[in-house]
């Protein structure tokens, strides 16, 4: 689709997601196993067979850049076509970290202008879902429209978490409100937003000129638009997570184990680079004599010798003899030791956990104490490279941060609510 480019917006920082986005950008935080969430939107990109493809970074971007290298695993290599990490700009008159989501756009009309493209494909970076982008093109064509966004009926008693649009008899928008406290529909924006080309560089040069303006697409660029512009609805049906808090994250990772839920990654087609950690090289998962593994994923390298039950293990992940594993997410390269037992947590990568040692099995729902917003329906979460010594028990709603070692244990019993360590470990 040689008329179209995509502009990737992965540059959130994620607070919500806590300890897992706080080294990472939310786009690069692992999922499923072998993938990470930008994967879902770059692999309907590939299908799309859009061919150049800009994604936005600024908050610690690192880790996502290693993962994108070439676009190789998207296709997006070749003389045609092409991935491009787009950073903010730095050591020129016009630098600044990106003020909101349309002047990051607009620092980089740049790219946009150098190939002329009739229509922009702008996506956020931080969503799983499967969706057949041709079908929104040519309904945004067919409309003649300025701009078509992608929306999904929500449960009224969610909608109030989202971008709520009001449309008339011709599916045109004539409303936007984000976040209503009382939500006159149940249409939520998904995130993903079809431009004409030239009509969106002349908004964006508009506001950024705008001193009153907060720079940002949906406090700003699309209220306008609708006021001025052929603005249209394309609803969605499908699935569609956005995984931005805790809960949500663990709930699509065990989305995967409903076949019901909708969420089918090999039916999709969804693409990785799997040279990360050696992924493609290492052995076949391997059960030994005492395993039992019910309703999984396990992932290459692992070593099951223990109970994994409705679970997500990304690859190298050891499970001792006697150790069971519950309704959990367990990142890359942990290693859980004999008897421990842990259940309903998400663990990042490269954790150890000491022989018999109890996690999230235990004791009251008490939000945590220093993210009682974020962590309050308990789950239990530790950082990367964290280790849990021997026979300690770790109830609900608890953090223990990255790089925690046994010396950051004050107690044999970490109760519900509370955290060990700190995040500038």
């Amino acid at each position: 689709m040689r008329d179209t480019i995509a502009m990737v917006l992965a540059g959130g920082q994620g607070s919500r997601l806590i300890i897992f986005s706080s080294a990472r950008a939310k786009p690069a935080v692992p999922f499923g196993g072998i993938y990470r969430i930008i994967d879902f939107s770059l692999s309907n990109v590939m299908h799309a067979r859009i061919n150049v493809v800009g994604v936005l970074t600024q908050y610690r971007p690192s880790s996502l850049m290693d993962h994108l290298k070439s676009g190789a695993p998207w296709d997006l290599i070749g003389r045609k076509r092409e991935i491009k990490v787009l950073p903010p700009y730095t050591g020129t008159h016009s630098s600044d970290w990106y003020k909101g989501t349309a002047d990051a756009i607009y620092q980089n009309l740049w790219y946009i202008k150098r190939y002329h493209p009739k229509n922009v494909l702008l996506l956020s970076g931080d969503h799983i879902y499967s969706m057949d982008y041709w079908k929104m093109l040519a309904y945004h064509q067919e409309k003649d429209a300025d701009l078509t966004i992608a929306t999904m009926n929500v449960p009224l008693s969610e909608a109030n978490r989202f971008g709520i649009m009001t449309v008339n008899e011709e599916n045109r928008i004539v409303r936007f409100h984000e976040k209503p406290k009382q939500p006159e529909s149940t249409l939520a924006s998904m995130g993903v937003y079809v431009f004409k080309a030239d009509v969106l560089i002349e908004k964006l040069e508009i506001d950024a000129r705008n001193p009153e303006s907060q720079h940002d697409f949906g406090g700003n660029i699309i209220p306008g638009m609708i006021a001025e512009c052929q603005v249209y609805n394309y609803v969605f049906e499908g699935y569609w997570r956005d995984v931005g808090t805790v809960q949500s994250y663990l709930d699509a990772n065990m989305d995967m184990l409903d076949q019901q839920s909708g969420l089918d990654i090999a039916a999709w087609g969804v693409r990785t680079n799997l040279e990360e950690r050696g992924v493609a090289d290492r052995p076949p998962a391997k059960c030994l004599a005492q395993a039992e593994v019910a309703n999984a994923v396990v992932s290459r390298g692992c070593v099951i010798n223990g109970t994994v039950e409705h679970s997500i293990l990304s690859p190298g992940v050891t499970v001792e003899e006697g150790a069971i594993v519950r309704n959990s997410v367990i990142m890359h390269d942990c290693h859980i030791g004999k008897r421990a037992v842990v259940e309903n947590i998400v663990s990042d990568k490269d954790v150890i956990f000491g022989e018999g040692c109890q996690i999230g099995v235990s004791g009251e729902n008490i939000p945590n104490q220093d993210f009682p917003k974020y962590l309050s329906t308990g789950i239990t979460i530790l950082g990367k490279d964290a280790m849990v010594p021997p026979h300690v028990v770790v109830e609900k709603n608890c953090v223990i941060y990255p790089r925690v070692t046994t010396e950051h244990y004050a107690a044999k019993v970490i109760s519900s609510g509370q955290s060990v360590g700190h995040e500038n470990l």
